[in-house]
């Protein structure tokens, strides 16, 4: 659930909701497409951690279409239509429910090229997606 304020009150709205709102929001558009725009945000800033072939702990490639839908360790990446259920979007996130916000911050990485933080509207494509359902087009 997530705690809003409104006119000095505190109202909670289930995430569900939240992930309805998003729904309608994101049918007034174009459908986000995976190939086009959210692979190539998961290649620039996921990959270098997260191919299949490297070690992550997380045990979570993001290779593919079909690898992303595999999921890892913690389950799975990301649920169709739910993107408050999906790992993929929470950890984007400030406190997300376990471990660190993705991408993990430069200064804990030890590769040559610092990574950059994503985008708001890098997170908002990836979340649209998700919640568009998520398909491999």
């Amino acid at each position: 659930m997530l705690a809003l304020l409104a006119g000095g009150w505190a109202v909670t709205v289930p995430a569900q909701e939240k992930d309805a709102e998003k729904k309608q929001e994101a049918t007034s558009r174009l459908p986000v497409s995976f190939s086009k725009e959210v692979m190539p945000i998961l290649t620039r800033n996921c990959l270098p951690c997260h191919a299949e072939d490297q070690f992550n702990p997380s045990e979570l490639s993001l290779d593919s279409y079909a690898l992303l839908l595999k999921g890892g360790k913690h389950g799975d990446a990301v649920v169709p239509g739910e993107p408050s259920k999906s790992t993929l979007v929470t950890k984007l996130h400030a406190d997300p429910p376990f471990g660190d916000r993705m991408p993990l911050d430069p200064r804990r990485k030890r590769k040559k090229e610092p990574m950059k933080p994503l985008t708001d509207e890098e997170i908002r494509l990836i979340t649209d997606w998700v919640t568009e359902g998520a398909k491999n087009n």
